[in-house]
C-alpha cells in the first residue's frame, strides 16, 4: 500500500459498477421524482384510509397525508404487536418492521413501550394490488388473532 494520502486509505479496486450504478439510480430519482411522490402518497392514501376506519388498530403521526411520508407506523392495542407482525408474513408474505425502531423515548412518549409499533413501508415498486392484499391480510389476522383471544379468555 502506497504511504500517501489518499491512496494509503484506498485497498484495492473501487466499486466502479456500484459508483455507476448509484449515478444512475440517483439520475432516473431526479428525472421522476414526481410520479414517484405522486405514486407514493397515492397509496399511503389508501392505506392510511383503511387503518384509520379499523377500530382494532391504531394509526400513529399524523391521520391524513399532509405531513406524511410513505411509512404508516400501527399499534394493535391488546395484541402482541410482533405476533400480528408476524402472521401478516406467514399468511401473507407481508413484510413490515415491528418494536421500537431504535426510538424507545419516542414510543414511551406515544403510550407504545415496550411492544413498539408495527410499520408499513411503501416504495415506487409497491402496487395497489399489493395494497389491497395487506388491508385484507391485516383484517384476517385481527379477525382471527381477536377470536382467538376472546374464545381463549371466555374458556378461563
Amino acid at each position: 500500500m502506497p504511504d500517501f494520502l489518499p491512496d494509503k486509505f484506498e485497498a484495492g479496486t473501487q466499486n466502479l459498477p456500484g459508483i455507476i450504478g448509484l449515478s444512475a439510480a440517483l439520475d432516473y430519482i431526479n428525472e421522476n421524482k414526481t410520479d414517484i411522490i405522486g405514486h407514493e402518497q397515492k397509496l399511503t392514501e389508501i392505506l392510511l384510509s383503511a387503518f384509520l376506519t379499523d377500530d382494532r388498530l391504531r394509526v400513529i403521526g399524523p391521520k391524513d397525508m399532509c405531513n406524511r411520508t410513505s411509512v404508516i407506523s400501527v399499534d394493535f392495542p391488546g395484541l402482541d404487536n410482533a405476533k400480528v407482525a408476524d402472521m401478516l408474513f406467514l399468511r401473507a408474505g407481508i413484510e413490515t418492521r415491528v418494536g421500537l425502531h431504535c426510538a424507545p423515548i419516542a414510543h414511551r412518549s406515544i403510550g407504545t413501550f415496550p411492544s413498539g409499533t408495527v410499520r408499513f413501508s411503501l416504495g415506487y415498486a409497491t402496487t395497489e394490488e399489493e395494497i389491497q392484499k395487506t388491508i385484507e391480510a391485516c383484517s384476517q389476522v385481527l379477525d382471527d388473532m381477536h377470536s382467538k383471544q376472546f374464545h381463549t379468555i371466555a374458556s378461563e
